[in-house]
């Protein structure tokens, strides 16, 4: 098949023989490479101008599906599970019961006046590099609750345990490994 567009490409480099119809293969006339090397360049510049949003990147190749590039974006990540991509906001769910942060959460924001629970990897398989902000919109203190088995690090320090967020608090959870995470932000003990 002609790769014709950036989206006709294949991940695998022996099967991008061409550039729209011009030989790229090994062995190919050396008098192709500059057409194709500048049909290339219209390809991308032509993909990334019809891009409704900027593109995703989470550390590397995206390795699945994008769906909805705008508003409520996301990348099918390589184990099948939909991820959220986060730009320019974050958006904000409210709570008002005590809460167990979900895949859902991830690169969301909970504005919350009660406690949040970090849940174990065996319960919730969040993904290394995993983010949720917690911002505590109450007059009161709420506590972070690391589950069973998890913990859960104040940035910068070597103190783990459940941490106490004060009223209007903000804070950063980010999944640092299996069962580890790391707090941190401001009004966070």
């Amino acid at each position: 098949m002609a790769k014709s567009a950036v989206t006709d490409w294949d991940v695998a480099p022996a099967n991008n023989s061409d550039i729209a119809g011009i030989n790229i293969a090994e062995g190919c006339p050396a008098s192709g490479i500059n057409d194709a090397i500048r049909t290339l360049m219209a390809q991308v510049a032509t993909w990334l101008a019809g891009a409704s949003a900027p593109l995703p990147r989470s550390g590397g190749a995206v390795t699945g599906a994008v769906t909805n590039l705008g508003t409520g974006s996301t990348v099918i990540d390589g184990g099948g599970t939909a991820r959220m991509v986060g730009y320019r906001a974050i958006p904000l769910t409210n709570k008002s019961a005590s809460y167990q942060i979900a895949l859902s959460d991830v690169g969301q924001g909970l504005s919350t006046n009660a406690g949040i629970t970090v849940p174990p990897n065996a319960t919730t398989a969040f993904g290394v590099g995993d983010t949720i902000a917690v911002y505590n919109n109450s007059a009161s203190n709420i506590t972070i609750t690391q589950g069973a088995g998890v913990t859960l690090r104040l940035v910068g320090t070597s103190t783990t345990g459940s941490r106490t967020l004060a009223a209007r608090g903000l804070c950063t959870l980010l999944k640092v490994g299996t069962d580890e995470w790391v707090a941190s932000g401001g009004g966070l003990s």
